[in-house]
């Protein structure tokens, strides 16, 4: 068994001028369909800043952990989906090349934790693999 960790920062003002500037087509380029859902089912636009700067630093977290970085020719932001469960524990999905990559990589638990602190969110993101620590 190999553990593999990766941990992000964002920075929420800057994610809050991406928004102001580009609005939902930011939003679709970070985020699947529920994500976004989750995200502008909050009244408040400084708790939707929150919440997809949390997903943003998570996939970055998820994307460091797979070895890959995020937005490359390999993983697509919208390849890792992060949503609460029913207690509000985030989870983590792989879809396309991430769903291949974790294949490939023989994970077979992934864990990711994210917390907001005033102007940041940092998301740490632990994975289990079958592949053998030499």
């Amino acid at each position: 068994m190999k553990v593999r960790s990766g941990v992000d920062t964002v920075y929420i003002p800057r994610i809050v001028r991406s928004l102001e500037r580009s609005g939902e087509p930011f939003i679709d380029r970070c985020c699947t369909a529920p994500e976004k859902k989750y995200a502008l089912s909050h009244k408040s636009p400084e708790r939707q800043a929150e919440i997809i700067a949390g997903r943003f630093a998570a996939k970055e977290a998820v994307s460091k952990a797979l070895g890959t970085g995020i937005l490359t020719e390999k993983l697509a932001m919208t390849d890792v989906e992060v949503l609460p469960d029913e207690s509000g524990a985030p989870q983590v999905t792989f879809k396309g090349k991430a769903a291949e990559l974790v294949k490939e990589l023989k994970v077979v638990s992934a864990s990711v934790s994210i917390t907001h602190e005033k102007d940041y969110a940092t998301a740490f993101c632990v994975l289990l693999t079958d592949e053998e620590v030499v």
